[in-house]
């Protein structure tokens, strides 16, 4: 039987993916199911859809019909059928409604990564033009104007007028300027269009952070928002276009660190997928700011007085930050310096529960029910707690975590790290 052009054009995006490491945990997997009980969507409504495996296994059966002997001539004894357009119509619920926050694969007794199978199939269901609208209105946003917001070049420096006034108020100083296209810095310091509409406060302790310890650095007026929705949409052109646009703009600018905002999958997509999706090496380091601020706390750059932060304070590990990108220790050593009472969720670390925010979940309201459900995990850790305050150190987790508190009556502050970090600093 001929091809239809619904699995020719989905066979062409899997096969572009195919690599060994894809390979092997399509044909590894025992479906054991120990991935269910890890996962906090399914902890939270415990059905087939929501087991990580029986997502993955949405690419793992188009694996198996068309590279594997069996499935090309027998694909009746594997009760496999040929890929059609209703097939993928029955993809988009159980693929969207995932974080990829990769807990799964740290229970995962082989070390499975399903959400590389998710994003395989995120990528198939992208190309066939079935990926949820405001996703997909998002990524083109993200190519043409740079901003998944469609955020302005003109409306971004007037944020920072704003911030910039704000700064020179708080340190009594009306000559302080926020270096903006400064050729020459170390630093070039990209925010996330969330942190500047809607936490702005955060990119403001980011230049306190900066201001306090001296550094050379700056922010670019077209270069000014580190999102990467290609990672959420599983698009590698649209990923490689947001990637290459902060890589030539750092290059300009002659910086040698790129230092991104509390944006999770943002660092991840710069500091560890970019340099896979354009096949070499970046000319520059990737930092993310917590472990920047890290190194300067240590260093004696910055000085940090805990009781100017009394409230006890918990912290929620940012699973693109922690589990997928290796900032695990740095924050809590900034916590533990900047404030009164810190106190660690259980389980904590690469094990914690997804808030239920991630893989664009907060930019799909056609499914905020389950968003708000599955943070059920997170919402009893954050209680467990007893602290007032919830700290974090990502946008997207951020949004999240404040929903939580009101959909579940937690009745605690969520703020970002560096907030609590410029509220502590001594002069």
């Amino acid at each position: 039987m001929a091809q239809t052009t619904v699995a020719h054009d989905a066979l062409q995006v899997l096969d572009a993916r195919l690599n060994l490491p894809l390979t092997t945990y399509l044909e590894a997997c025992t479906h054991c199911g120990l991935c269910a009980e890890a996962c906090h969507l399914y902890r939270a409504d415990p059905v087939a859809k929501h087991i990580p495996c029986f997502k993955a296994d949405t690419v793992r059966k188009v694996y198996q019909r068309y590279h594997t002997p069996t499935g090309r001539f027998l694909p009746w004894l594997l009760g496999l059928s040929d890929l059609d357009d209703e097939t993928l119509d029955d993809w988009v619920e159980p693929v969207f409604q995932c974080t990829m926050c990769r807990r799964c694969s740290i229970e995962c007794p082989l070390g499975i990564d399903n959400a590389a199978m998710i994003a395989t199939a995120r990528a198939i269901l992208t190309s066939a033009g079935k990926a949820p609208p405001t996703l997909m209105e998002h990524g083109r946003k993200s190519c043409e104007a740079g901003s998944p917001l469609g955020l302005t070049r003109e409306q971004f420096l007037d944020r920072m007028e704003w911030i910039e006034e704000e700064l020179q108020e708080e340190l009594d100083d009306d000559d302080y300027e926020v270096p903006i296209d400064q050729e020459g810095a170390d630093i070039l310091f990209i925010p996330a269009s969330i942190e500047l509409m809607k936490y702005p406060q955060s990119i403001q302790a980011c230049c306190r952070i900066f201001q306090q310890a001296g550094a050379s650095w700056t922010l670019s007026s077209t270069c000014y928002d580190v999102t990467n929705f290609g990672v959420f949409l599983g698009d590698s052109q649209i990923s490689r276009t947001i990637a290459t646009r902060d890589i030539e703009e750092a290059e300009r600018l002659g910086v040698h660190t790129v230092v991104t905002s509390e944006c999770g999958h943002a660092y991840r997509a710069l500091r560890w997928e970019a340099p896979d999706w354009l096949q070499e090496s970046l000319p520059f380091e990737v930092k993310n700011i917590l472990e920047l601020a890290d190194e300067w706390v240590a260093e004696g750059r910055l000085r940090l007085d805990p009781s100017a932060n009394p409230e006890p304070v918990t912290y929620h590990d940012p699973c693109n930050i922690t589990r997928n990108g290796g900032v695990v220790e740095e924050p809590r050593r900034l916590l533990s310096a900047c404030t009164e009472e810190f106190r660690e969720m259980t389980p904590n670390r690469e094990r914690n529960w997804c808030c239920g925010g991630g893989g664009g979940f907060h930019s799909m309201p056609e499914y905020d029910d389950v968003r708000l459900a599955s943070g059920e995990m997170k919402a009893k850790q954050v209680e467990s707690t007893g602290a007032t305050v919830l700290a974090t150190a990502c946008a997207n987790c951020h949004l999240q975590l404040s929903d939580l508190s009101d959909h579940y009556e937690l009745g605690v502050e969520t703020v970002s790290v560096t907030e609590l970090m410029a509220n502590a600093l001594v002069e």
